[in-house]
C-alpha cells in the first residue's frame, strides 16, 4: 500500500508540474472571480466552471489476483461529467464512465486462471481544490463492474484515486490520475485488484 501511495503523490506531481511548466500563476481572472494582474497583455485567460464536459483518455491496466495471476493492458474510456466550482477553490464533479481493455500482457496463475478484463463501466464523485488559476489537485470515489473475460464472469468493485487537471487553452483540460480498485469475488481469482495510470482530455460546454 505504501508503494501505491508513493506512486499515486507521484502521478499528482508530475500532472501539477506540466500545468506550472505551461502557464504563469495569474490571470486576467482568478478562480475565486478576483481581477488580477495579467503576465503579458495577450495571454488568455483560462477557468473551470460549472458545466457538463465530456473526456477520452488512454490507461495502463493492471489486474492482480491470488497465485498469482496478472494482466497487463492499455485501456480507452470515455467519460461524460457535470462539475462546477462550488466555492472559491472548491471544485466538484459527477461522471458518469466506459471503456475497454486491449491485452499486453497475460500471465495465468497455476491453475491455469487468468485475470484479463475488457470493458469496464461505472461513476464516480470528484471533488477537487484549485492549487492555482489553472491547476487543480482531485481525488476520485466511486463503484464500477468489470467483465473478466478469461473467468465468462462480471465483477463490481469499489475505486479510490488522486489526480491533476489543468487548463491547455479555453475550453479543453489535460488530466492525469491514478485510480486504483477492489473486486469482489470472482470465481478461481479470488478477491482481484486493479491499478489504472491515465491521461486524458477534457472537454468542458460552456
Amino acid at each position: 500500500m505504501f508503494k501505491k501511495l508513493v506512486i499515486a503523490s507521484a502521478v499528482l506531481a508530475a500532472s501539477s508540474g506540466i500545468a506550472f511548466a505551461g502557464h504563469s500563476y495569474k490571470g486576467d481572472r482568478d478562480y475565486k472571480g478576483e481581477m488580477s494582474v495579467p503576465s503579458c497583455p495577450t495571454c488568455a485567460t483560462y477557468s473551470f466552471m460549472s458545466g457538463p464536459y465530456v473526456g477520452l483518455s488512454a490507461a495502463v491496466r493492471n489486474n492482480y489476483s491470488g497465485a498469482p495471476a496478472i494482466y497487463k493492458g492499455i485501456e480507452g474510456r470515455l467519460s461524460l461529467g457535470y462539475a462546477g466550482v462550488l466555492t472559491p477553490g472548491f471544485y466538484l464533479a459527477g461522471e458518469l464512465f466506459g471503456g475497454d481493455s486491449f491485452q499486453v500482457k497475460n500471465y495465468r496463475n497455476a491453475d491455469g486462471a487468468g485475470a484479463r478484463s475488457t470493458w469496464t463501466w461505472g461513476g464516480s464523485i470528484i471533488p477537487g481544490i484549485m492549487l492555482t488559476d489553472y491547476v487543480m489537485a482531485f481525488a476520485r470515489v466511486g463503484g464500477e463492474r468489470t467483465r473478466f473475460s478469461n473467468q465468462s464472469a462480471n465483477a463490481s468493485a469499489w475505486h479510490v484515486g488522486v489526480g491533476g487537471q489543468t487548463n491547455i487553452c479555453p475550453n479543453w483540460d489535460l488530466r492525469g490520475e491514478y485510480t486504483y480498485s477492489s473486486y469482489g469475488s470472482v470465481t478461481a481469482l479470488g478477491h482481484p485488484s486493479t491499478d489504472l495510470f491515465s491521461v486524458g482530455v477534457i472537454y468542458k460546454f460552456m
